[in-house]
C-alpha cells in the first residue's frame, strides 16, 4: 500500500514537470517568433512621392508681372528691363488712345507715347556703344495684360489703364534708383539719371489720373 502511495507520487512529479517544461517551451518560442515578427531590418522612414506636386507652369510664368528690383538688375540686365519698360508704357498708352479715352487721361497717354519714345531712343544708342540688342518690344506679362484691356472699354479702361501706369512707374522708379546706386557703367547710370525725374513725374501724373478715377 504504502509502495503504491509512493508509486503515484512519482508518477504525479513527472507530469507535472514535463506540463512545466513544455509550458516553458510555448512561452520561448512564442516570444522567439514575436521577435521574429518585429525584428524585420531596419526601419525605413515612409517618404511621399512629390512627382506630381503642383509646379508654376509656363503660361503662368509668362503671366506674372515682372519684379523691376533695382538693387539687383545692373548693366546688361538694366538695359533690356528698361527697355521693356519703356516699350510696356508706349504699348497700353496708344491702346488708351484707341479706346478714345479723354480729358487728363488722354493728356496723360500722350505724354507717355512722347516721352518713352524719346528715352528709349536714347536708350538705343546707349545699348549699340555697348553692343547689347535690345527687346524692343513689351514684356510677355504686359502683352498678357494688353489683350485683357483689349476687352475693356469706357470707365472700366480707363480705371484698368491709370492702375497700371501707377504700379508700372512705381516699378521703374526703383528700377533706375538701383541702377544710380550701384550701377557701374558710366553711360547707362547717365541715362537713368536724366530719366529719372521724368518717370517721377509720370509717376505723380498716374497717381492724380488714377484718383479721379477713383
Amino acid at each position: 500500500m504504502k509502495t503504491s502511495f509512493l508509486t503515484l507520487t512519482y508518477v504525479t512529479a513527472l507530469v507535472a514537470m514535463s506540463a512545466c517544461s513544455q509550458d516553458n517551451t510555448a512561452t520561448t518560442d512564442t516570444a522567439a517568433e514575436n521577435v521574429s515578427n518585429t525584428d524585420s531590418g531596419p526601419m525605413t522612414m515612409h517618404v511621399p512621392d512629390t512627382s506630381n506636386t503642383d509646379v508654376t507652369t509656363a503660361a503662368e510664368a509668362r503671366t506674372a508681372p515682372p519684379m523691376l528690383n533695382g538693387s539687383t538688375i545692373t548693366g546688361k540686365d538694366f538695359v533690356l528691363k528698361a527697355d521693356q519698360g519703356g516699350h510696356n508704357e508706349i504699348g497700353l498708352s496708344k491702346l488708351a488712345l484707341e479706346k478714345g479715352v479723354t480729358g487728363d487721361v488722354k493728356a496723360f497717354a500722350t505724354k507717355m507715347i512722347d516721352d518713352h519714345t524719346k528715352a528709349g531712343n536714347e536708350l538705343k544708342a546707349v545699348a549699340q556703344k555697348k553692343n547689347i540688342a535690345l527687346p524692343g518690344e513689351m514684356d510677355p506679362y504686359h502683352k498678357s495684360l494688353y489683350d485683357q484691356m483689349s476687352k475693356m472699354s469706357g470707365k472700366q479702361f480707363e480705371q484698368a489703364y491709370v492702375s497700371q501706369m501707377v504700379k508700372d512707374h512705381q516699378q521703374t522708379v526703383d528700377l533706375l534708383n538701383g541702377e544710380i546706386q550701384a550701377g557701374s557703367d558710366p553711360d547707362v547710370k547717365a541715362w537713368a539719371q536724366k530719366t529719372l525725374p521724368v518717370v517721377q513725374q509720370h509717376t505723380t501724373m498716374a497717381q492724380h489720373n488714377e484718383g479721379m478715377n477713383m
